[in-house]
């Protein structure tokens, strides 16, 4: 009788630690929350840009650049991002028969500056240190480089300018969060763009036909960035 008395009391004792053993256990998470909003850093990547219907625009080349950004509401955030691409184009003579047209390589300098909104899919947390988004935005390219040599040799109408054009971007990307505060970031670029067409490819004694003004051409760039998150 003694022995089962025990054993009852013991069971109830059991049954009373039970639940509360229960509450303290934690279940590990994959996500973890954000708790920095702004973030600031260097950029490096290179670019692969259409030349247009003659192939007088510039071709791509590498970029150099920084991002600074701010974390909006939810998964919704704000980036603003500069940065110079230096490459090279073709130097083309409209003058010169089909295959001979192009003569030589100008250097390219050109600065683009672009805000964008950036959807996390993640939302404000990441899942496993990885915070995947896309992102949308606009701003303005334009030109940096002075007149190359190369282009001395054609007529002054025949000579493309880059000037200055809209720049759209659309994209998608990941950071990589090493700590807290320190970030990896890669981003894939599609932007799009105008060159104008220089006035001696629309003389009607070149020959060719439904020549415009400007036309819009695309680009991709692939980029790879440090940060710090605050």
């Amino acid at each position: 009788m003694r022995v089962s008395s025990i054993a009852g009391s013991l069971l109830t004792l059991c049954a009373l630690a039970l639940p509360a053993a229960t509450v303290g256990q934690t279940i590990p998470s994959n996500y973890e929350y954000i708790d920095t909003r702004q973030e600031a850093g260097l950029v490096v990547g290179a670019a692969d840009l259409a030349a247009g219907r003659f192939g007088f625009g510039p071709s791509g080349g590498t970029m150099l650049g920084g991002r600074w950004g701010i974390g909006l509401t939810g998964p919704l955030g704000f980036d603003v991002a500069a940065s110079v691409l230096d490459g090279e184009r073709d130097v083309v003579d409209p003058a010169r028969a089909e295959g001979q047209r192009v003569t030589g390589q100008a250097d390219v300098l050109l600065g683009l500056v672009d805000a964008r909104l950036v959807f996390a899919l993640t939302g404000n947390r990441t899942w496993r240190g990885i915070q995947p988004y896309l992102q949308a935005g606009g701003g303005m390219v334009f030109d940096l480089a002075a007149s190359d040599p190369a282009d001395e040799a054609l007529l002054p109408q025949d000579r493309f300018d880059f000037g200055t054009s809209f720049l759209g971007t659309a994209g998608a990307g990941s950071r990589l969060f090493l700590t807290d505060r320190l970030v990896l970031r890669g981003d894939a670029i599609f932007s799009l763009y105008r060159v104008d067409t220089p006035p001696g490819f629309s003389d009607p004694e070149r020959g060719f036909e439904n020549v415009e003004e400007s036309e819009w051409v695309s680009g991709l760039s692939l980029s790879l960035s440090a940060g710090i998150r605050f």
